[in-house]
C-alpha cells in the first residue's frame, strides 16, 4: 500500500483530482458566467472571428458594387449634372450683374455726355501678348452699331478707337499706342498738345503729350482731357501729367501721362457710336 501512495499512478491520480477540483472552484467562483475552457476557448477564436467578420464585410461590400453598378454610376451623373447646373446659375449670375454694372457705368456717362451714343456694353475676349500697347478685341462688331475708328471708353476714361471691325467683334487700338494721334489738353493751364507716344513709355504704361511750348506753363498733377475732333468728342478725361521734361531741341517740353484708365486691366468698356461734330471736318 505504501508502494501505491508513493508511485506514479497515485500522482497522476492527485494531479488530475487537482484539475477537477480547480475546475469546480472556478465554476463556483464566476457564478456561471463562463467556465475557464470557454473562455480560453474565446480568446483564442478571438482572431479567427474578426477576420471572419472583415472578409464577409468586404465581400459584401464587393457584391454590393457589382450589383448595384449601375444604380450607383446613375446616382453621380446625376449629382454631376446639379452642380454643372448650379456652377452654370452662378456664370449666369455673374455675367447678368457684370452687365447691369455696365449699362450703370455707360447711363453715368451718358448724363455727362448727352450728345453720346453707345454700344451695348463690351467685354474684352482676347489680348495680344506681343502688344506693348495693351491692343485688345471685344465681343461687339459693326451688328452692334460700331463703325471704324469709333472711339472707345470707360466710366475712368478713354481708352482708345476701333481700328478693326467684323460683324460680331472689334479690335481697339489704345491711347498707347504710336498708331493712335490724340489732341488733348491740360484742364487748369489749357495747354495744348498731342498724344504722340512711343514704345519706351507705351511699355511702362504711360502716355506721352508733345508739341508743347516750353514756356506754356504745363505742370506735374495737372488733369489732361481730349479736345475735340473728328475722331474723338471733348473732355473725356485721358489721365494727369506724371513728368515734364525739355525736349532736344530746347524750345518745347514733353509730358508724361499717367493714364486714368489702366489699359491692361480692364475687362469691359463701351464704345462711343455718335457724338456731336463726329467725322465733321471744317
Amino acid at each position: 500500500m505504501r508502494d501505491f501512495f508513493s508511485g506514479f499512478k497515485f500522482k497522476i491520480i492527485i494531479c488530475v483530482f487537482a484539475l477537477v477540483f480547480g475546475v469546480v472552484i472556478y465554476a463556483a467562483v464566476s457564478g456561471g458566467v463562463a467556465t475557464l475552457p470557454e473562455t480560453i476557448l474565446t480568446e483564442i477564436s478571438k482572431p479567427f472571428i474578426a477576420a471572419s467578420n472583415a472578409i464577409s464585410s468586404w465581400v459584401e461590400d464587393t457584391l454590393d458594387r457589382i450589383v448595384n453598378a449601375d444604380k450607383y454610376k446613375e446616382q453621380v451623373d446625376q449629382l454631376t449634372e446639379q452642380l454643372n447646373a448650379q456652377y452654370q446659375q452662378l456664370i449666369d449670375f455673374e455675367k447678368i450683374k457684370n452687365e447691369n454694372d455696365q449699362l450703370r457705368e455707360a447711363l453715368k456717362i451718358k448724363e455727362e455726355n448727352e450728345d453720346f451714343e453707345f454700344s451695348p456694353p463690351c467685354n474684352i475676349i482676347s489680348r495680344s501678348q506681343n502688344d506693348i500697347n495693351g491692343g485688345f478685341m471685344i465681343d461687339r462688331g459693326s451688328n452692334d452699331g460700331i463703325a471704324l475708328y469709333d472711339p472707345v471708353m470707360t466710366s475712368n476714361g478713354l481708352v482708345g478707337m476701333v481700328s478693326e471691325i467684323g460683324l460680331d467683334y472689334a479690335r481697339v487700338t489704345t491711347i498707347l499706342s504710336s498708331d493712335l494721334n490724340l489732341g488733348v489738353m491740360t484742364f487748369e493751364s489749357k495747354v495744348i498738345g498731342i498724344i504722340e507716344n512711343d514704345a519706351e513709355h507705351a511699355d511702362n504704361g504711360e502716355c506721352l503729350m508733345s508739341y508743347v511750348s516750353k514756356d506754356s506753363g504745363i505742370k506735374e498733377g495737372e488733369i489732361v482731357k481730349s479736345s475735340a475732333g473728328v475722331v474723338f468728342p471733348g473732355d473725356i478725361l485721358i489721365g494727369t501729367v506724371k513728368e515734364v521734361y525739355d525736349d532736344e531741341n530746347g524750345l518745347s517740353v514733353h509730358a508724361v501721362i499717367e493714364p486714368a484708365v489702366n489699359i491692361l486691366a480692364i475687362t469691359d468698356c463701351v464704345v462711343i457710336t455718335n457724338f456731336k461734330g463726329q467725322g465733321v471736318v471744317d
